[in-house]
C-alpha cells in the first residue's frame, strides 16, 4: 500500500512542480547615449549620473532618454497643536526611451513616496529629508534598469 502511494505520488509530484517558468535574463542590454532632462533639476541630476554610469556596454542597442522628474512636499500629520509633525514626498519620473538603431521607442512612469518625521533641529530634519529623496532616487532608478532591461530584451 505505501509503495503504490510512492508510485502515484512521484509523478503527480513532478508534473505539479515542475511548470516551466525560467528567470527571465535581465542583463543590461543597452548603452545610454545621451539623456535630456526636465523639472527638477537636483533629482533628474542624480538619477541621470547613476544611470549613465551603469549603462557602459559596448555591444549593446544605444538609446537615448528624456527625463521629466517632479517633488511635491505634502503635509502628512498634524499635533494637536496644529504643528506639523510629518512630511510626505512624492516624486513623479516620466522616462522616454528611442533606440537609435531602430524605430523602437516607449514610455514609462515611476511614482515614489516617502515621509519623514520632523525633529526638534531644523537640521536633523533636513537630513531626513535629503535621506529620503536619496533613497527614493535609487529607488526609481533601479525600477528603470529593471523597465529599460525588460524592455530591450524582449527585442
Amino acid at each position: 500500500m505505501m509503495r503504490l502511494k510512492i508510485i502515484i505520488l512521484f509523478p503527480l509530484f513532478f508534473l505539479l512542480f515542475n511548470c516551466g517558468y525560467k528567470v527571465a535574463n535581465l542583463q543590461k542590454n543597452y548603452n545610454i547615449l545621451e539623456v535630456e532632462t526636465s523639472g527638477d533639476n537636483r533629482i533628474n541630476y542624480k538619477i541621470r549620473n547613476k544611470l549613465l554610469v551603469t549603462s557602459k556596454n559596448a555591444n549593446a542597442t544605444t538609446i537615448r532618454l528624456s527625463l521629466n522628474s517632479k517633488k511635491k512636499k505634502n503635509i502628512k500629520e498634524k499635533n494637536i497643536n496644529n504643528q506639523i509633525t510629518k512630511y510626505e514626498i512624492v516624486v513623479t519620473t516620466i522616462i522616454k526611451y528611442e533606440s537609435i538603431n531602430s524605430p523602437y521607442k516607449g514610455e514609462f512612469s515611476i511614482i515614489k513616496t516617502g515621509d519623514y518625521s520632523v525633529s526638534e533641529k531644523y537640521s536633523d530634519t533636513l537630513n531626513s529629508e535629503k535621506n529620503l529623496i536619496k533613497n527614493l532616487i535609487n529607488d526609481i532608478v533601479e525600477e528603470i534598469q529593471d523597465n529599460l532591461s525588460t524592455n530591450f530584451n524582449d527585442t
